[in-house]
């Protein structure tokens, strides 16, 4: 009997320390007194289902270890921090715990390792969730709305606020606002290939001529021509360029960024 609460003890210390890191990592704060919390967490777990407590008492005392956990790992000090935090920590607690319980459902009784590895494929996953989820939200605080207008035809985008694009034609020192190839072709309505083979046909496209860049979109000659109207839209407000600068860029930023534009610094 001795073994087994030693085990389920410690099978609870690690889901708890990975429930303080995780939750650490979600709201980029390094749990203090890790161990201390992750412990009294693990001792409540294990000895309160001996107790014939019902149901209603259980879930409060459970309530009430997760609100001393939160306050001694995680700087508290307003009940903002502290509905943040607690939400946390009961989203990751169902989150780890299913984990737990769906592979027990599959494989049986699980040992102390597997417990681990459980709990490290699951911590890892999680990461990367809100690595990706941070950075969703990161580009989408630099996006907007693009409508550029050519000849007879007006393409709808959208657009990224590139603080890098420093690119200006040096015939008329206007800034050059970068399109995929995809929003090119939408544009010109050929293949880009069309002009970079035979650069002649250039003259099809308004103001259109090659113009030297360096390594932000590879080395070589960026073609290069006019629109009548390009609208930015962002955050409601619209503002229109007039006769603007497009310079078809090779590279793959439109799936990197989610965007078929790059808006010129300047233009920003």
């Amino acid at each position: 009997m001795e073994i087994v609460i030693e085990y389920v003890l410690i099978e609870n210390l690690i889901i708890n320390y990975f429930i303080l890191s995780c939750c650490g990592a979600l709201f980029k704060v390094k749990p203090k007194f890790w161990f201390l919390s992750a412990f009294l967490g693990a001792v409540i777990a294990l000895f309160l289902p001996i107790f014939n407590f019902p149901v209603s008492v259980k879930i409060i005392v459970m309530m009430l270890v997760a609100i001393i956990m939160v306050c001694i790992s995680f700087p508290v000090k307003s009940f903002k921090d502290f509905a943040f935090y607690g939400f946390g920590l009961f989203f990751l607690t169902f989150v780890f715990g299913g984990a737990c319980y769906m592979v027990t459902m599959w494989f049986g009784a699980l040992s102390t390792l597997v417990i681990c590895l459980v709990c490290l494929a699951t911590f890892v996953a999680v990461k990367l969730f809100f690595k990706r989820l941070a950075k969703k939200r990161a580009l989408a605080s630099f996006t907007c709305s693009v409508q550029i207008a050519c000849k007879d035809k007006v393409v709808e985008e959208v657009g990224y606020i590139d603080s890098a694009n420093v690119l200006y034609d040096p015939i008329t020192s206007a800034p050059i606002v970068l399109i995929s190839k995809e929003v090119f072709e939408k544009i010109s309505g050929e293949d880009y290939l069309f002009y970079m083979l035979k650069k002649q046909r250039i003259k099809r496209l308004p103001y259109g001529h090659f113009v030297n860049v360096g390594s932000a979109v590879g080395d070589g000659k960026m073609l290069v021509f006019m629109a009548d109207k390009l609208t930015i839209t962002e955050k409601g407000r619209a503002r229109e360029v007039e006769h603007p600068l497009l310079g078809l860029s090779l590279s793959n930023f439109s799936k990197t960024l989610n965007a078929g534009v790059l808006i010129h610094s300047e233009l920003a």
